[in-house]
């Protein structure tokens, strides 16, 4: 026979009474996983940047750099909730210890140093220690619950942006041609659909038009049909959603809202426009009136040098073995990032086999032919000496795939140098422009 609803409720009722130590476990277990959120999503845009960026065009920067400052911000909300969860519960356990100890709680007339009139003010002002517990376990609830629509809705958003994003790789690797003639209809669709939906979302939360049956039919439509960009957490955000918003005052639950909402957005501006500058090398926010503009000629990189690189630290545009040279060559390597792909296209042809050559007698012309491509995009600078003949080699390390070069340190003088690497302008083809790309500095002494 099935239970009622009173005893359903009351059972309800006794585990939500006994919450707090599961809550407890969950949110420590919480604030160590999420701790390793932000290092993931430098991670992320770092593999971006270096294995999956088709353009160096704005868009192809801006987008995955926006979805990476909501995924760092939403991780940093995410261990400051857990964190203010974890200590308030803590203080509700230290509070309901006390209560065991003192089952009277406040004895305001037996306060020291304290008259009468003083002891009555405390007594309005703070109340029973039984009230202030019960208030204290609503919060913590309250903010637990806070932290997993966090959770839910960065899990939203990630999948919601890889999906899109697979989409956009896919298309524009496989159907390029589709890609470059739709790119531009998809995108004008969108923003209409997105604009209407949001006049409909407008519409609908003022009384005076939701009422009206056109509204009516259209909000409930846009409703039903955007459920989908929830991937799949619809239902659970909104249980917890439709409960504070039906049991809170309107008023309080929308300045909540947006509360919060300008808090994730300011940070996740805020990470946004650093990680912009500090991907273009420009420095932000240095408080010293004569220290470095970012110029690189002028400025030792450790990323440049692998003497002074982290083991798992992501290799820049280009690197030499250390800050000091004293070896007869400088081992040079350039990073081959995925827009790179972009500029090659025009200029690398692949060259055309007979059908009788075996794949083991073609991959070596292949490569050949490629690295003569390199030579011809690449063009590296010693001081004010270009040198003009290079012979690269491709190398594949643990943090990135590439080109090396082994250049004489002949001609380098006693002291500092500057090792220039230009890339060339394809878009001025058949003219060749040289267009600055990295310069790495160092000093040379002879042993």
């Amino acid at each position: 026979m099935e239970n009622n609803p009173h005893e359903k409720s009351n059972w309800i009722q006794e585990l939500s009474n006994q919450s707090w130590n599961l809550e407890l476990v969950v949110s420590g277990a919480a604030i160590f996983s999420t701790s390793f959120l932000p290092e993931l999503s430098d991670r992320a845009i770092a593999s971006y940047y270096e294995n999956y960026q088709i353009s160096s065009d704005l868009y192809n920067q801006v987008m995955p750099t926006l979805a990476y400052s909501f995924g760092k911000s939403s991780a940093y909300l995410l261990i400051f909730t857990f964190i203010v969860h974890f200590i308030f519960r803590a203080f509700w356990i230290a509070l309901v210890g006390l209560r065991a100890v003192f089952p009277n709680g406040i004895n305001f007339d037996n306060l020291p140093n304290t008259t009468k009139e003083m002891a009555e003010m405390y007594k309005q002002k703070f109340g029973t220690l039984d009230s202030y517990i019960v208030r204290l376990d609503k919060l913590c609830s309250q903010i637990f619950s806070i932290a997993f629509v966090l959770v839910l809705f960065s899990i939203m958003m990630a999948f919601l942006y890889l999906l899109g994003f697979v989409a956009t790789i896919g298309f524009k690797t496989y159907l390029p041609t589709i890609y470059e003639k739709t790119k531009p209809i998809f995108l004008v669709l969108f923003g209409l659909i997105w604009l209407f939906s949001m006049a409909i979302m407008v519409a609908g939360y003022n009384e005076k038009y939701r009422e009206k049956p056109i509204v009516k039919r259209l909000y409930k439509g846009v409703i039903e049909k955007s459920t989908f960009l929830y991937m799949g957490m619809y239902k659970p955000v909104q249980y917890i959603n439709f409960t504070f918003g039906s049991n809170m005052p309107h008023k309080k639950y929308f300045k909540s809202v947006i509360i919060i909402g300008l808090i994730f957005f300011t940070i996740s501006m805020g990470i946004y426009a650093t990680k912009l500058l500090e991907h273009a090398g420009i420095p932000m926010m240095e408080s010293r009136n004569y220290f470095s503009s970012g110029s690189v000629e002028y400025k030792i990189i450790s990323g440049y040098y692998d003497s002074q690189r982290g083991e798992m630290e992501q290799i820049p545009e280009a690197s030499i073995q250390s800050d000091v040279i004293q070896d007869p060559f400088l081992k040079l390597f350039i990073n081959y990032s995925k827009y790179l792909d972009e500029d090659l296209s025009k200029i690398c042809k692949e060259p055309i086999f007979a059908d009788s050559l075996r794949n083991s007698q073609k991959r070596p012309l292949r490569d050949k032919a490629r690295i003569a491509c390199m030579t011809e995009y690449f063009q590296i600078a010693l001081n004010d000496s270009t040198i003009s003949s290079t012979e690269f080699f491709f190398e594949e390390t643990a943090q990135a795939k590439g080109i090396k070069s082994y250049l004489s340190t002949e001609k380098c003088k006693i002291g500092r140098n500057t090792l220039f690497i230009k890339t060339l302008q394809t878009d001025s083809l058949p003219k060749k422009v040289w267009g600055d790309y990295v310069a790495i500095p160092f000093w040379f002494s002879k042993d």
